[in-house]
C-alpha cells in the first residue's frame, strides 16, 4: 500500500506546478482539443512604476509570439488531439475576457474573473473544449526578500510583474491553474536599497524602483539586424513549466 501511494506520488510531482481541479483522466476527456491564447499583458493591473505606459509595453513586446511555441511544444507531447494557437490579439482578449483579477491576502493572484459569454463564443469559434489563459499583471504583494550578502532580510510590500494561467473550459470550470504560490515573478519592478541603509546606518532600508532601461534589458535584446527578440529567462522558465504540468504521462 505504502509502495502504491508513493508511486501516485512521483507520478503527480511528474506532473509540475499547478493545481489540477479535476482529475487528469476527467481533464483528458473534457479537452481533447486546447486553444492557446496570445500571452496578455493586464494593463490594468497595480503598478506603481514611474514609467508604467513604457513598461506595459514593453511587456507587450516581450510577449509577441510566446504562445507560439507553447502551441509546439504541446503538440509534441501528445497530450491531446489538437492544440491550436487562437489567433485573437491580445488587447481584445484583455478588454472582453478578462473582467476582474482577483488576489489573495498577501496580494498574490488568484486569476480571472470572465466573461464567460465571449468565453463561451470564442471556443465555438474556434472549435475547441477549452482554452489556455496566459497572463501578465503587475501585483504588489508581500513579500521576503535577502540582500547579496543574504545576511538582511526585509519583509514588506513590492511591486512585481508576475505570470499566472489557467485552463478554461467553454462552460467557463477552472480545469487547471498555475495561480497563487505557484505564479512566477517575471520582472520585479523594485528592490530594497540594503547598502544605503548600511552606509547610512540605518535600521529604515528603503525600497527603490528599478530603472526602466535595466527593466528592458532583462526582457528584450536586440539582434544583428536591429530587431528587438524576447531574452527572458524567467518567461521561458514559466512557459516551460506550464508546458510540462499540461502534458504530463497521466494525460496519454
Amino acid at each position: 500500500m505504502r509502495i502504491t501511494i508513493l508511486i501516485l506520488f512521483l507520478l503527480l510531482a511528474g506532473c509540475g506546478p499547478g493545481i489540477y481541479n479535476v482529475p487528469t483522466k476527467e481533464y483528458k476527456q473534457q479537452v481533447k482539443t486546447l486553444g492557446v491564447l496570445p500571452l496578455v499583458v493586464d494593463t490594468r493591473s497595480a503598478i506603481k512604476h514611474p514609467d508604467a505606459t513604457e513598461i506595459f509595453s514593453l511587456l507587450r513586446r516581450a510577449a509577441t509570439g510566446q504562445s507560439e511555441g507553447v502551441v509546439d511544444a504541446l503538440r509534441k507531447k501528445k497530450g491531446y488531439f489538437d492544440v491550436r494557437l487562437i489567433n485573437e490579439p491580445a488587447r481584445v482578449l484583455a478588454e472582453k475576457l478578462l473582467l476582474k483579477a482577483d488576489v489573495d491576502e498577501l496580494g498574490q493572484p488568484r486569476g480571472y474573473q470572465l466573461n464567460l459569454q465571449f468565453l463561451a463564443e470564442l471556443c465555438k469559434d474556434s472549435v475547441v473544449d477549452g482554452v489556455l489563459l496566459l497572463n501578465l499583471q503587475a501585483v504588489v504583494h508581500n513579500e521576503k526578500r535577502w540582500s547579496r550578502n543574504t545576511f538582511e532580510t526585509l519583509i514588506t510590500d513590492y511591486n512585481d510583474i508576475m505570470a499566472t494561467a489557467s485552463v478554461v473550459s467553454a462552460d467557463g470550470r477552472v480545469l487547471w491553474e498555475m495561480n497563487g504560490v505557484d505564479a512566477v515573478t517575471i520582472l520585479a519592478l523594485q528592490y530594497p536599497d540594503f547598502d544605503e541603509a548600511h552606509f547610512n546606518k540605518s535600521d529604515a532600508v528603503k525600497l527603490k524602483f528599478i530603472g526602466f532601461p535595466g527593466l528592458k534589458k532583462t526582457l528584450l535584446s536586440v539582434n544583428e539586424e536591429g530587431q528587438e527578440q524576447s531574452q527572458s529567462p524567467q518567461i521561458t522558465d514559466w512557459l516551460n513549466k506550464v508546458t510540462a504540468a499540461l502534458s504530463p504521462t497521466l494525460l496519454r
